[in-house]
């Protein structure tokens, strides 16, 4: 498992903040703190939805998502929107998990956040037999 933290911008519609992101290869997926959700708007799920944690007995609570933003991480933006889920009491103010890392070719070297091509671009993953 491999951490970094770097500063992104996110953008939903008219709203855009900037923050410091963890970027996680333990993740599968990627993430914003309620706090940061409610700055930008976010949709609620109408019972929050748990995922397991890597410590034993503990689990975070998602409790929306924010749909169709605009990420910029390392001065580009990616060319396509994501959805971000939104957990309830985050320690950070994002997590960027596997499924964005591994789509865009972002790499991580002690502790800076780069992309393999430049600029990035969405790939799919193929499986070899």
């Amino acid at each position: 498992m491999v951490k970094a933290y770097d500063k992104i911008k996110v953008r939903h519609g008219e709203r855009c903040v900037e923050l410091m992101a963890l970027f996680d290869t333990g993740a599968g997926g990627s993430y914003l703190s309620d706090e940061v959700a409610e700055k930008l708007g976010y949709k609620l799920y109408p019972e929050p939805r748990r995922i397991p944690l890597a410590v034993k007995g503990h689990e975070a609570e998602v409790i929306g998502y924010v749909p169709e933003v605009e990420l910029e991480i390392a001065g580009y933006v990616l060319p396509e929107l994501e959805t971000l889920g939104v957990i309830k009491d985050l320690y950070v103010e994002a997590i960027i998990g596997r499924n964005l890392i591994e789509k865009y070719g972002i790499t991580l070297e002690e502790n800076r956040v780069s992309f393999r091509e430049v600029p990035p671009r969405a790939s799919l993953l193929t499986i070899r037999e």
